[in-house]
C-alpha cells in the first residue's frame, strides 16, 4: 500500500506501538469510506461490522488502552507484533476492494470475482480479533508480569506469577486429551443415589449434598460418531478454560471437570460451589421477587454497579478463551449469598432482599467456539428472544453468532439490573416491549425492541444526570 502510506505520511518511518495503532485507525477510517459503495454485498457487511468496532466500538476502546499504557521493552516488542499483524490485514483488505465511486460494471465484477478474497480477509480479521482479545484480557484483568512490585517477597512474587501463568496457559493453549490440564478433568458419572435439584428457571442443578453444581449439555440420539467426538472436545475445552477461573472476581464458577452419560445422550459439567456461599438463586428470580414491590430503594447504585462489573468480567473472560455464550439472560446468572457468621448480630441480613448477592454466569449448554459455525435453529420462545440481537432473528445463510451479539444480550441484562425489573414481566418494565392491536397485545419487532431498550436507557440516564447535578 505505498500510495496510501505516502498519503498518511508514514513511508520509511519505524513506528512504535502508539504509531501503529494510530495507523490502523486511519486505515479503518479509509476502509469505512471505501466500502460505502458496496454496502449491499454480504462480505462487505461483515467487514463493515469489524471497522465499526475498530474506529468507534469495543476494539477502539481496547486499542486506546494499549495506546496509553507504559510498556517495558519486552512487552512493547510482543505488542508491536500483534498490531503489526492487524496493519497487514487491513492493508490486504484495502487492496481487495476496488477504488471508490465504482460504476455498475465494476460493482458487478467485484460481486463475482472479489467476494471470495474479501471473505478470506474478513475471516482473518475476525480471527485476529479473537486472538487479540485473548491477550488483552490478561493485561486488563491481571496485568503483565513486569508490573509486579519490587517490594514483594519471593514467595508472594512466585504465587502471583504462578497464578497468572496458569490462567494464561488456559487462555492461550488449545488443550488436548494428553495435556496435564485435561487429563484430570474427565470425571466419573454421578452415582444412582445422587439427587439433583434444579435451580429456578436455569439449567443448573444443585447436588443433594450441596457440594457441587451440575449442568448438562445434551445431544441428539442420531448424532454421528464424528459429531459426538467434536462435542466431547468442545465440552473438554470449556472445562479446561473454566477450570482456571477465579470465582472471587471473574464472575464464573470453577469447573471441576466433565462426565459423560451415553444412555441419556448428554455430557455434564461439574462446578464447585464458591467458598462460604449458599442459597443459589437466579437473577431472574430476584428481578421478579414479590418483595420488589415494597416501598423504598432496597439496593444501592453501588451494589448494582458491582453486580454489573462482575457480569461484564465473566463475559470478557469467556470471550478471551475463544467462546461465545449465546444465551446471556437473567435465568443463566446464579446469585449466591454469604453464609451467616455465628454470633454476628447482622447475620440475618445475608439474604435477599437485604443484600443483592454475588453473580456467576452459567448456562453453558449452547456455548461454542467463536470460530465455529452457528446453529441455525430459530429460537421460538419470546422470553428468550428478547435478549437476542436483531441480526439473530434474520437467520440468513452464512450468519454467525458473534462476540458483539453476546455484548448486546449483556447490555439488556445490565439495563434490567439498572431498573431492577425483568423484561419478561409484562406488568412491569416488560410492557414496553408490547404494543396493542385492539384487544390483543403483540410483541414488537426485534428492531423496535432494540429501539425501546435504547430509549429507556437514555431516559433514565437523563434522570440520573439531572439528580446528580442537583446534589
Amino acid at each position: 500500500m505505498p500510495g496510501l502510506e505516502a498519503s498518511l505520511g508514514v513511508v520509511g518511518v519505524v513506528l512504535a506501538v502508539p504509531g501503529i495503532i494510530d495507523l490502523c485507525i486511519k486505515y479503518g477510517l479509509f476502509l469505512k469510506e471505501k466500502i460505502e459503495a458496496y454496502r449491499k454485498i454480504e462480505e462487505i457487511a461483515r467487514l463493515d461490522r469489524f471497522i465499526i468496532q475498530l474506529v468507534e466500538g469495543e476494539l477502539s476502546i481496547l486499542l486506546g488502552f494499549f495506546h496509553s499504557i507504559p510498556m517495558s521493552k519486552t512487552l512493547e516488542e510482543q505488542t508491536k507484533e500483534i498490531f503489526h499483524n492487524l496493519r497487514l490485514l487491513l492493508e490486504t483488505s484495502i487492496a481487495r476492494i476496488p477504488e471508490a465511486n465504482p460504476g455498475k460494471l465494476e460493482k458487478l465484477k467485484f460481486s463475482f470475482r472479489g467476494r471470495k478474497a474479501l471473505e478470506k480477509a474478513c475471516d482473518e480479521l475476525e480471527d485476529w480479533y479473537m486472538r487479540f482479545l485473548r491477550r488483552a484480557v490478561v493485561f486488563l484483568l491481571f496485568g503483565p508480569s513486569e508490573t509486579l512490585k519490587d517490594g514483594q517477597s519471593a514467595v508472594e512474587r512466585s504465587h502471583v506469577l504462578t497464578r497468572i501463568e496458569r490462567i494464561r496457559n488456559a487462555i492461550f493453549e488449545s488443550p488436548s486429551d494428553s495435556t496435564p490440564t485435561t487429563t484430570g478433568l474427565s470425571l466419573a458419572s454421578l452415582g444412582p443415589n445422587v439427587h439433583l435439584q434444579k435451580i429456578g428457571s436455569s439449567g443448573v442443578h444443585l447436588e443433594s449434598k450441596g457440594e457441587e453444581l451440575v449442568e448438562y449439555r445434551e445431544y441428539s440420539p442420531y448424532t454421528t460418531p464424528a459429531e459426538l467426538n467434536e462435542m466431547r472436545c468442545l465440552v473438554r475445552d470449556i472445562s479446561a478454560g473454566l477450570h482456571e477461573s477465579d470465582p472471587t472476581f471473574m464472575g464464573l464458577l470453577r469447573c471441576k471437570g466433565f462426565s459423560t452419560y451415553p444412555l441419556h445422550h448428554r455430557f455434564a459439567l461439574h462446578f464447585d460451589i464458591p467458598l462460604g456461599k449458599r442459597e443459589p438463586r437466579t437473577l431472574q428470580d430476584l428481578l421478579v421477587d414479590p418483595t420488589n414491590t415494597s416501598p423504598g430503594i432496597r439496593h444501592s447504585l453501588s451494589q448494582r454497579i458491582a453486580l454489573a462489573q462482575k457480569l461484564a468480567s465473566a463475559v470478557l473472560y469467556l470471550h478471551s478463551c475463544g467462546f461465545v455464550h449465546k444465551n446471556i439472560r437473567p435465568d443463566n446468572i446464579l446469585i449466591f449469598f454469604d453464609n451467616p457468621s455465628a454470633g454476628d448480630a447482622e447475620s440475618e441480613k445475608t439474604s435477599y432482599p437485604d443484600v443483592v448477592g454475588e453473580p456467576y454466569l452459567v448456562g453453558f449448554d449452547n456455548v461454542r467456539k467463536a470460530t465455529a459455525e452457528s446453529n441455525m435453529i430459530k429460537e421460538e420462545e419470546w422470553r428468550k428472544n428478547i435478549y437476542l440481537h436483531p441480526e439473530r432473528h434474520r437467520m440468513a445463510k452464512g450468519d454467525k453468532f458473534t462476540v458483539q451479539h453476546d455484548i448486546y444480550s449483556l447490555g439488556v441484562v445490565l439495563l434490567e439490573i439498572a431498573l431492577w425489573g425483568a423484561f419478561t414481566d409484562k406488568r412491569g418494565i416488560g410492557r414496553n416491549l408490547w404494543e396493542k392491536h385492539g384487544e390483543k397485545s403483540e410483541l414488537r419487532s426485534p428492531q423496535d425492541i432494540k429501539a425501546r431498550y435504547v430509549r429507556l436507557a437514555k431516559f433514565y440516564l437523563t434522570l440520573l444526570r439531572s439528580f446528580l447535578n442537583k446534589l
